[in-house]
């Protein structure tokens, strides 16, 4: 599994004081809620009635920019210890400048986190926690909080903590871009696109981006297609293994349940069970721009119309799927018995455009989790594309299911997630509603 699977999240100052993976993400959790307020998008935290839970501090926005040699001073002044390096003295990709010691430029260490450097973050982290707290200049603190969160051992820490500084596009010091080439790479579907979605933004083409395998597989092809089709995500073209595709976990537990390991009183069907299975399956690129999602509804009205398929018995669409499953109701052909939407970003929809869509759609389901990470830093990096956003999917066209786990972007592509809390059950009673 990627994706942890939290259910009970550490609060407070104890994600601070506490190791496991638990306490990690529950750590970047408060990163995460620190971060938005800083670059003021705390209107964000106020949306998701479950941030209360995590005791997070109230910053005020950080107006002035904060350079890393900041964060250096604000730990002299306030604890006597300065960093055991120079921000200069390791420019990092992004940064070719030359050190102070020699006119030379030093390489960044490799793997930082294992070693001295990570140590160092460990023990400074909650005594800035609790400066944040205490301190007569909080926003300072929670952003040097933020610089020295990107030495964690915990690659989460590490990489939410390097987004929301890269958001604020100042003068990006190591490690910030490493730190996010480095999760372009991870197991964990949340840190790789975390990382993907802020390094696009201010380093357009590093390798690690170049570096990201492509999928060359056919999706032309016209066999006749069966009733009912996944959508995947952002990004998740890249991943492999991917859930979403035919003889993966997830797919594979769709297509047979509820089976012989789950409780069914014989009135329930598959929810899978006729999902489409075929080499050409539809895929679409995965990019995060809006054109990218225009464009990938129109491909699912192309494929459908291929493949002799005006209409769909279930659509199962990830994170931006959703809304391409969307887009192609409401400005294109194909119709939807029902969409089930998997940490889908509500974004903001005309009540004439919803009214187009509830024409094409019988029946919308979304399942989230509590304090998605990635939806939550998508509202404030699609606003920045002057895409209108909003916390939630209007109640009246769509039925939101909060599963209760916590944090992870993908952990409700989970089969052990799916059985524990019955979900395909659930989804499977929602579609007898419009059978």
């Amino acid at each position: 599994m990627s994706e942890p699977w939290i259910e009970d999240p550490v609060i407070g100052r104890d994600a601070f004081h506490k190791e496991g993976e638990a306490a990690a993400w529950s750590q970047a959790a408060q990163m995460l809620g620190l971060g938005l307020q800083l670059t003021g998008n705390g209107g964000v935290l106020q949306e998701d009635e479950d941030v209360d839970y995590l005791n997070i501090p109230e910053v005020p926005e950080l107006t002035p920019e904060f350079i890393a040699p900041w964060a250096g001073l604000f730990m002299q002044d306030h604890f006597g210890e300065p960093p055991p390096f120079r921000w200069l003295d390791f420019p990092g990709w992004s940064q070719p400048i030359k050190s102070e010691i020699q006119n030379q430029i030093t390489p960044a260490p490799d793997r930082w986190w294992e070693g001295e450097l990570g140590e160092w973050a460990f023990g400074m982290m909650p005594r800035l926690y609790d400066a944040v707290r205490t301190s007569d200049d909080p926003a300072a603190a929670a952003a040097t909080l933020l610089h020295v969160g990107q030495f964690s051992q915990y690659q989460i820490v590490r990489v939410v903590s390097a987004a929301l500084l890269a958001q604020r596009k100042t003068m990006l010091w190591w490690p910030t871009i490493e730190v996010l080439a480095d999760g372009c790479t991870s197991e964990s579907e949340t840190i790789q696109q975390i990382s993907i979605e802020a390094l696009i933004r201010v380093a357009p083409r590093h390798p690690g981006l170049t570096a990201l395998p492509q999928d060359n597989e056919p999706n032309n092809g016209t066999d006749l297609a069966w009733t009912s089709l996944i959508v995947p995500g952002t990004w998740t073209r890249f991943k492999r293994p991917s859930w979403w595709r035919p003889g993966e976990a997830l797919f594979r537990y769709l297509q047979s349940e509820p089976g012989v390991d789950e409780p069914n009183d014989g009135t329930l069907s598959a929810v899978g069970a006729d999902l489409y299975d075929r080499d050409d399956h539809y895929r679409w690129t995965g990019g995060y721009t809006v054109e990218d999602r225009i464009a990938a509804a129109r491909d699912l009205a192309q494929w459908a119309a291929k493949h002799s398929a005006p209409s769909f018995k279930k659509v199962i669409a990830h994170s931006h799927g959703g809304n391409v499953a969307l887009n192609a109701a409401a400005f294109n052909d194909p119709s939807i018995d029902m969409l089930v939407m998997l940490h889908t970003p509500p974004h903001q929809r005309s009540q004439n455009e919803w009214s187009l869509i509830g024409t094409k759609i019988k029946r919308i389901v979304a399942m989230r989790p509590k304090v998605d990470f990635v939806v939550m830093l998508d509202r404030c990096w699609t606003g920045l594309h002057r895409t209108p956003v909003t916390g939630n999917f209007p109640s009246g066209h769509v039925r939101t299911l909060k599963v209760p786990v916590w944090f992870g972007h993908s952990v409700l592509t989970d089969p052990a997630v799916w059985k524990h809390h019955r979900l395909a059950s659930e989804v499977a009673a929602e579609f007898k509603h419009v059978e």
